[in-house]
């Protein structure tokens, strides 16, 4: 004979809440000890990286804007995430180590705890030259120690619940 299931307490329940909480939180440490960076899963929040259209018909409109960093359309075609990325993707993140031209790397804005996706586009002494895919013009000189990620996998659509948290402010 087995026994009737047990009704779960309103205590009980709050503990798993917290557990899981708990649990997830140490998850994401340890993702972040194994990736060498403290952002190991980034969503991407902006349009910055969007491609209008297919590739040629970007291109065509995009190609003057790459020819002062001697960017080729077959060689952004090597790039990774080619087509650039969505609102709403979510990434996988490494520690940036040696990034190449067309990485997508990730780095927090001077002066603040904003972080920003862009492109690769050139490496000038110490300091990385980086674009959004979808923006005409470079952003300022970034330092090398102000990027803390480089993107090596790119999930559509998954980053929608992170994306929502950051909307709300957490």
């Amino acid at each position: 004979m087995s026994k009737p299931k047990q009704k779960k307490t309103f205590r009980r329940e709050v503990l798993e809440i917290i557990a899981a909480f708990v649990i997830a939180w140490l998850a994401y440490q340890l993702i972040s000890l194994a990736a060498g960076t403290p952002l190991p899963i980034v969503s991407v929040v902006s349009d910055s990286m969007y491609h209008t259209s297919y590739f040629d018909a970007w291109w065509e409109q995009a190609d003057g804007d790459y020819v002062a960093f001697d960017v080729t359309k077959e060689g952004f075609m090597k790039f990774p995430n080619a087509n650039g990325l969505s609102r709403g993707d979510l990434l996988l993140v490494v520690r940036p180590d040696s990034p190449k031209i067309g990485d997508i790397l990730i780095y927090r804005k001077l002066g603040s705890d904003f972080t920003i996706v862009h492109r690769l586009v050139k490496i000038e002494n110490n300091t990385y030259i980086v674009k959004g895919d979808n923006n005409r013009v470079a952003d300022p000189p970034v330092a090398r120690d102000y990027a803390v990620g480089k993107v090596v996998f790119a999930m559509p659509v998954l980053g929608y619940p992170r994306l929502l948290l950051h909307l709300v402010g957490i």
